[in-house]
């Protein structure tokens, strides 16, 4: 018996190897941040002072902006005549961008879409709203 234990554990360490899956399916590449983007959507997202969800409220989106995008800034366009409605240096740390005064998180980035998440800044122990905007291209 004891020199089938040794060769019962190779065989079930074999077996289980091979039953293991194998992907040659490279990872998924996270689209680039940077180009042209047009306001699709918003929402606020409404929290009590104890961080508790309390509700969602649509915003009505007028697209008559856009965003640019490099990877070093970030400017707000006029969608008429692309006459420039502010422009600041973007740093990005994975998914947080920061800009001016406002930091946001990138909440999905794909080749056509990209939803931003802006997190409120209030005193602790109050109600507070975080907004969150769609964009597409």
């Amino acid at each position: 018996m004891n020199r089938l234990l040794p060769l019962l554990l190779l065989s079930l360490t074999l077996l289980t190897a091979a039953c293991q899956k194998e992907s040659n399916e490279p990872e998924p590449v996270e689209a680039p941040l940077e180009g042209r983007w047009i306001p699709d959507s918003s929402f606020d997202y409404n929290y009590s002072a104890s961080g508790a969800f309390v509700s969602r409220t649509s915003i009505t989106v007028i697209p008559d902006y856009y965003l640019r995008i490099t990877p070093d800034s970030i400017g707000y366009h006029a969608a008429i005549d692309n006459r420039s409605l502010g422009h600041y240096k973007l740093f990005r740390q994975n998914k947080n961008l920061t800009f001016g005064r406002i930091s946001c998180t990138i909440l999905e980035l794909t080749n056509h879409k990209l939803i931003l998440r802006f997190k409120a800044t209030t005193p602790p122990g109050g109600a507070y709203t975080e907004q969150e905007d769609v964009y597409i291209r």
